[in-house]
Parts: structure tokens; C-alpha cells; sequence
């Protein structure tokens, strides 16, 4: 599998040189300034749980948090009580925690969960997680010919 390419302004995985991203310096503290009290320490919890699933790395955006590994799999849109996690899967979940599915084709269907307490970070959506980091983020499907080629 060939490496991943780090953008030399902020450090961004990319998975081919010079990929449209972000580029910027932001922060968790600035993305949750207008949320309401104890928001922010929620989200923090929600970093640890995305840095536990293996060599990741969590990005701070303008209006969102991304987390890549190979690719971006998941991340977070913040609310004033609380946050959407956000994560890719192959395969639709069909849950009641699910508020929102969107369809960008076979290999990336969007799941959204709501998140307003540290009950809401429990193992089911640490599994949900831990699956789109090894499928989609990693691209575990690919043959390895097709993972991202770096020219």
C-alpha cells in the first residue's frame, strides 16, 4: 500500500498530492465556542473514541471535525447541545439512534447520530465506528493496486 501524502501547509492526509481540502489551522475549542456548557468536553470524549480506532488522524475544519485514516470516515458537525457524529459505512444501519442517511453511492453511505450526553459514546457507536475505520477509512476493499496511488 503506498503512504498517504501530508499537505505541507497544515498536515492533512491526503490520499493524492495537492487533493482539494481545508486548508487551514482551526481548533475543537473554536468549532464548539457557542455551544452550550460541557459540548466541548463531549466532543473531546468523542475525539478519544476516534483516536482509539487505530492510526487516525482527527482534523479540526472551519464548520466540522474529519477523521482520516487512509481516507475520511467519520467525524462530527457541532450543535449548540450537543453534535452530530458522522461516519461512512458500505452497508445501511438500521437503527432508531440513525437521524439522517444519505446515499453517495455503494461504497460511502453517510450516518448521522446525535450525540448530547456521554451515554450517547457507548459501544454500540464505537463499533459503528471501528467498522468504518477498517473498511472505508483504511479501504479494505480495494485491491491493493487501487488504494489512492501517490504519483
Amino acid at each position: 500500500m503506498r503512504a498517504v501524502w501530508s499537505c505541507p501547509k497544515c498536515g492533512a492526509r491526503l490520499v493524492s498530492r495537492n487533493l482539494w481540502h481545508s486548508c487551514g489551522q482551526f481548533t475543537l475549542e473554536a468549532l464548539f465556542a457557542g455551544a452550550a456548557p460541557g459540548v466541548l468536553e463531549l466532543a473531546r470524549e468523542y475525539v478519544a473514541m476516534l483516536q482509539s480506532l487505530g492510526d487516525v488522524q482527527v482534523l479540526a475544519q472551519k464548520t466540522r471535525l474529519v477523521c482520516v485514516a487512509r481516507v475520511r470516515f467519520a467525524g462530527l458537525s457541532p450543535r449548540k447541545r450537543g453534535f452530530q457524529a458522522t461516519f461512512a459505512l458500505h452497508r445501511w444501519l438500521d437503527s432508531p439512534r440513525i437521524v439522517t442517511r444519505v446515499d453517495y453511492g455503494p461504497r460511502w453511505r453517510a450516518h448521522y447520530v446525535s450525540v448530547k450526553a456521554s451515554t450517547d459514546l457507548d459501544d454500540e457507536l464505537r463499533g459503528w465506528l471501528q467498522e468504518s475505520h477498517d473498511v472505508v477509512g483504511l479501504q479494505a476493499d480495494l485491491p491493493h493496486g487501487r488504494r489512492g496511488a501517490i504519483p
